[in-house]
């Protein structure tokens, strides 16, 4: 379920958990704003087998030195010069930018740490194309996807054109069910994030107008934000926020919702500690991000937004 009203948070602003995308190559924009359109079957099932690759790629760096040696063991060093050749046989180089090539392709055990996490997140992706090309079950916000779990489901470095040619996708109405679904929960927890921010530090609180629109918004639905602003600026925002996630939430899940199996309570995202809250904020980014170019392709990454 949608809302009509304007989010406090543009869908592409970046998170300090999220991690770096798969960079799509940059493209020539025209004034006017791009058409977009869902990739083809067979387009989502390349980028489900590039992901898959780059997880599989982590996975061999993450491999312990053998005794003595200099770099990753010799077994991990063979399997990744096939991932390579399969990798270009196939042609799924054309879903990453030249920063992901020239990552992907760097020496075995050349990852910093950094490398490794950002790539790991891109398993949240891989489980919503997977989800989109009837692989595996939709998973709940509270459930880091389980990388290695998800690459068993791919025919990595094996024939992978039946994969490919026999893609299928659910129905679009599906696919934009559950966008709605992600966009709005990602909205929640953002506000929750906002919220704890100011709590920490009241005194960083700064004029804002997406701020006072919000609060203008929820002002009208209810919210007494005279009462709260006579404690201080700080507790009507850090209210008006967490009264925003609420409706957000209510609304969501309100009776007949097509999300039950998903809910999440409102008091329970307050109640989050910091760690899981982040997680949570990952997670919900990461897959509205792949659900954006689900239903808009590249025109997602490269258009003006």
């Amino acid at each position: 379920m949608a809302t009509s009203r304007k989010p406090l948070f543009d869908p592409d602003e970046k998170t300090a958990t999220e991690g770096k995308p798969v960079e799509a190559a940059p493209a020539e924009t025209d004034a006017a704003a791009p058409l977009t359109a869902p990739p083809e079957p067979d387009v989502v099932a390349g980028r489900a087998l590039m992901v898959g690759a780059l997880l599989e790629r982590a996975r061999l760096e993450s491999t312990p030195k053998g005794p003595g040696a200099d770099g990753v063991g010799g077994e991990a060093e063979a399997r990744f010069t096939a991932l390579q050749a399969w990798v270009d046989e196939l042609g799924l180089f054309s879903n990453l930018g030249p920063d992901g090539v020239e990552l992907f392709e760097g020496k075995l055990g050349s990852w910093s740490d950094e490398d490794i996490e950002s790539v790991d997140w891109t398993s949240e992706e891989l489980v919503m194309l997977l989800w989109a090309l009837g692989k595996t079950d939709l998973p709940r916000l509270d459930t880091r996807a389980d990388s290695a779990g998800l690459v068993a489901k791919l025919p990595l470095l094996g024939p992978a054109e039946p994969f490919i040619d026999d893609a299928t996708l659910r129905p679009l109405d599906e696919l934009e069910v559950h966008r709605a679904l992600c966009e709005a929960l990602l909205e929640a927890i953002r506000s929750e994030v906002y919220a704890r921010s100011i709590l920490e530090d009241p005194a960083s609180l700064e004029p804002d107008e997406d701020l006072e629109e919000l609060l203008s918004s929820v002002a009208a639905e209810g919210f007494d934000r005279k009462a709260a602003a006579a404690t201080s600026a700080a507790n009507e925002a850090v209210q008006g926020l967490r009264y925003w996630s609420r409706t957000l939430l209510s609304e969501l899940f309100a009776s007949g919702s097509p999300h039950e199996a998903h809910r999440i309570d409102s008091a329970q995202l307050v109640g989050l500690d910091e760690a899981t809250l982040a997680t949570w904020l990952g997670v919900a980014h990461s897959r509205t991000e792949a659900m954006a170019w689900l239903l808009e392709g590249d025109e997602y990454e490269t258009g003006e937004r």
